[in-house]
């Protein structure tokens, strides 16, 4: 019974005793290689300190660009020249339309609410939709003897706006300058809720400051140009001043300061709270474009065009 009992007990001991010693020994190798080559010990502590120190710069670097983007924005901020108290960049037969704002400020504690609805569209929509703010109600635009007002909500990051944009530039352009439309382009800036750079917010506020510079067919080359280079990433400031200034308009100084910022921001809450759900919505004389597609766009307007020439 004795020698089982020591048989059972002995490995177990041995074993204990195996591993300890084990340890002991890569301890004392350890320590002897690096009393033999304190160099290699400290070069890596060396290395490990300095990646460290980098990683630490990048994370800084990194949170004050993403920061530098998503600057604080003051609520209230001027209406450039070139928008009215909308928001909008009116294009008429005459040019850009000038300090047509009745606001100098507009501020994002004290949006508009507007009291006109559409008349239900022809899509089957039950519920009558809000007309957005400076927008004349169908009836009344139907009798005023102006050109057909076309009104497009945008965002220049937005693929459908692009495409309808492509579909649509020649015809929108022709028909300003013949005057059978005048276009006000209201740029928003939902797909900023997804972007680390803020894009649709800085090509918005660039397009204030183009548009207080240069011609309106200048002023459409830009735009157009925004769109067109969709997909290759989201430019700097630099890039959108760089497109700017082959249109003649110098806009670092504005990008950089975000000066048109509060208005973009104002223009996207009151667009929102006021009947536009999304990117591009369309409007002419107070009726909204039913799509589907952006090709269907110079058909239905011209439509719109021909009617009030008939009253």
């Amino acid at each position: 019974g004795v020698m089982i009992r020591r048989s059972v007990v002995r490995p177990t001991r041995k074993g204990t005793g195996m591993s300890n010693d084990a340890r002991e020994k890569a301890r004392q190798i350890a320590a002897k290689q690096a009393r033999n080559n304190p160099t290699k010990s400290n070069r890596r502590l060396l290395q490990l300190g300095v990646l460290a120190v980098v990683l630490v710069a990048v994370i800084i670097v990194g949170f004050v660009f993403i920061n530098g983007q998503k600057q604080d924005i003051p609520k209230a901020g001027p209406v450039p020249a070139s928008a009215n108290e909308y928001g909008g960049i009116v294009i008429t037969k005459d040019g850009i339309v000038k300090n047509a704002s009745k606001q100098d400020q507009r501020d994002a504690d004290k949006l508009g609410t507007s009291d006109t609805s559409i008349t239900p569209s022809a899509s089957g929509s039950a519920t009558p939709e809000t007309l957005p703010l400076g927008i004349e109600k169908a009836e009344e635009a139907k009798k005023n003897g102006k050109p057909v007002h076309v009104v497009i909500f945008q965002d220049f990051n937005c693929h459908h706006c692009r495409d309808f944009e492509q579909a649509n530039y020649e015809t929108i352009k022709k028909l300003v300058e013949d005057g059978s439309i005048t276009v006000e382009y209201r740029n928003m800036i939902i797909l900023d809720r997804g972007s680390p750079t803020q894009y649709s917010a800085r090509t918005a506020n660039a397009a204030y400051a183009v548009a207080n510079q240069v011609s309106a067919d200048k002023y459409l080359e830009f735009q157009k140009e925004l769109f067109d280079r969709q997909g290759g990433g989201d430019l700097n400031n630099q890039q959108i001043a760089d497109i700017a200034a082959k249109y003649g308009a110098n806009i670092s100084s504005d990008l950089n300061d975000n000066k048109w910022r509060p208005l973009v921001n104002v223009v996207n809450e009151e667009s929102l709270n006021n009947g536009v759900h999304g990117t591009p919505a369309i409007y002419a004389d107070g009726e909204q474009f039913p799509g589907p597609k952006s090709e269907d766009f110079p058909k239905w307007v011209q439509g719109k065009i021909d009617a009030k020439k008939q009253q």
